[in-house]
């Protein structure tokens, strides 16, 4: 569903950004794309009353994940969406389209999966935290392809490619790969959002693994679809 090309190759005519949360995260985001991108145009969302400092942002005060369910289509003017808010936001995001015309149930997290995967780390119900660092990361990585910035190590396989080849027999993986769009700022492309959410339509019959990841870390939500 992805490729490996560099960011800027990735985001040469990226300029529409929506930034999902203005909390300590979200401010460097904004100051890190504005510096990068200084053509682009912002929109944040937050619920609490927040000055943005960038002045191509635009500031809309809602909780993000309810704006985000109700506004984003596939016609919406954004390129790209960067989640900055402590939820998996593609996952509760296909879950608010799904659960439209079906029961959106999650599923348990199975014991030798979080065996398997890299530092597992269950969260609620359905949902484990994964990563190849054992070891606090600095904010602003650069994520190289092949060397880890933090040890100088050659980089373990990416973990939006592992979590295909590490689900569950009879689950269905729908991987989102999450872009570095600057150095310690990640975001996922919009077309990949509806893409996952034909994948996930066209597969209800299975239990899904839901999926977002970097080079380096992920979060997954293990979830079945079926009839309301």
């Amino acid at each position: 569903m992805h490729n490996n090309k560099p960011s800027a190759e990735t985001y040469r005519h990226t300029n529409r950004f929506w930034i999902m949360g203005a909390g300590r995260f979200g401010r460097i985001a904004i100051s890190r794309i504005t510096r990068r991108f200084p053509e682009a145009t912002l929109t944040v969302v937050d619920e609490r009353k927040v000055d943005i400092p960038a002045g191509n942002a635009t500031f809309i005060r809602a909780n993000a994940m309810a704006w985000l369910s109700e506004t984003l289509t596939e016609n919406a003017l954004v390129d790209i969406l960067v989640p900055m808010i402590p939820v998996h936001v593609a996952a509760k995001w296909l879950a608010f389209r799904l659960e439209k015309n079906h029961r959106i149930t999650p599923v348990d997290v199975q014991e030798d999966w979080l065996a398997l995967a890299p530092n597992a780390m269950p969260g609620a119900r359905g949902q484990a935290y994964v990563s190849h660092a054992n070891f606090l990361c600095p904010d602003n990585c650069p994520e190289p392809k092949d060397i880890c910035t933090h040890t100088g190590k050659p980089r373990p396989m990416d973990m939006f490619e592992l979590l295909k080849q590490i689900c569950p027999k009879g689950v269905k993986p729908v991987v989102l790969r999450s872009h570095q769009i600057t150095p310690g700022v990640g975001g996922i492309v919009k077309a990949d959002l509806f893409q996952a959410l034909n994948e996930a339509r066209d597969n209800r019959h299975l239990p899904l693994m839901i999926a977002t990841a970097c080079r380096c870390h992920g979060v997954v939500d293990f979830m079945r679809i079926t009839a309301s």
